[in-house]
């Protein structure tokens, strides 16, 4: 890429798209040898037990989308070796993870918004679909509770990664 070498390499949720061995081996040449390479997400999935109105949303989703997660016009998984395993075996093998958690309240309209914004629920995804998904989403969360107030653990993580 004709990149000068840097110091430190940040990447967001996006990591677990890659050929992560690959990436790690390439950035191996570009980081300098004191450098890091640092992934923040929201951590992997199943870290956290998932408010119970999350179901209400995958039962929606899945009656409009089917079982599998969309991505693109084809469907995703998330790997099943966490990126601290693939990390540990890359030339930055010295890994450490920082956690935060904390509670997000929001309201009926913030997480039906929130579910156009992911890409296994976007309004392409659900095309002509989209409007009665919303209304049933609705329908069904306000059932679920009647209050309109959704709270929910979320999670902050920094996994840095050195060279040993």
């Amino acid at each position: 890429m004709g990149l000068a070498p840097v110091l430190l390499t940040a990447m967001g949720a996006a990591f677990h798209w890659m050929d992560r061995d690959q990436t790690l081996r390439d950035l191996d040449r570009l980081i300098e040898p004191n450098g890091a390479v640092v992934l923040a997400s929201g951590g992997a999935p199943g870290d956290l037990e998932p408010a119970p109105w999350l179901q209400v949303i995958t039962d929606v989703r899945t009656r409009y989308l089917g079982p599998e997660r969309r991505a693109g016009s084809g469907t995703y998984s998330h790997p099943k070796e966490r990126h601290q395993d693939v990390l540990a075996r890359s030339p930055f093998s010295n890994v450490e993870t920082a956690r935060w958690d904390r509670t997000v309240t929001r309201t009926l309209d913030e997480v039906v918004g929130l579910q156009f914004s992911y890409s296994y629920s976007s309004p392409a995804q659900l095309g002509d679909h989209k409007d009665a998904f919303e209304r049933d989403l609705r329908q069904a969360l306000s059932e679920f509770n009647p209050d309109g107030v959704f709270d929910e653990v979320a999670r902050t993580e920094a996994i840095i990664a050195i060279r040993p």
